[in-house]
């Protein structure tokens, strides 16, 4: 089954929707954010270290401590979450899994990849995550160029 991208991304979007929520107050604690992303605490506290290390979120220790985020919501694609995560190759590889795919040895969805692809980035690097955000809030779906 073709995934858009890795469970350790879901995670962090989960988690950054979380931290730039109104309810957070700033600076949340991972049990915090696990809890209510709803997302395991062991495996989430490596993604958090890797958003740390990829500047989205600055940690801060001791008492008081936890996670905030480095930019404004509005100012975080999920493009750039995907590729922080998952990698700036990401969607570069064959959705069959194919190791030869290519223009010249194409698999059976190759042209219809490439053809959704574009429009489908597209949106992943206008969407925010203040879109996310807005969208968990009010529990709605996100269409394509949708603002809140």
């Amino acid at each position: 089954m073709f995934k858009l991208y890795s469970k350790s991304c879901q995670y962090a979007l989960r988690a950054l929707v979380y931290a730039g929520s109104p309810e957070s107050s700033g600076r949340v604690q991972a049990r915090d954010i696990c809890e209510q992303a709803g997302v395991p605490e062991s495996f989430t506290r490596k993604v958090l270290q890797a958003l740390v290390q990829g500047g989205l979120l600055a940690a801060q220790r001791g008492p008081g401590g936890g996670y905030v985020l480095t930019r404004l919501p509005e100012e975080i694609t999920l493009m750039e979450v995907i590729k922080l995560v998952d990698g700036e190759d990401t969607f570069d590889y064959c959705v069959l899994g194919m190791h030869e795919c290519s223009g010249e040895n194409p698999c059976p969805l190759h042209y219809l990849w490439l053809k959704s692809k574009r429009p489908l980035l597209k949106s992943l690097e206008t969407t925010t995550l203040q879109d996310m955000i807005e969208a968990t809030a009010g529990n709605r779906v996100l269409s394509h160029g949708e603002r809140g």
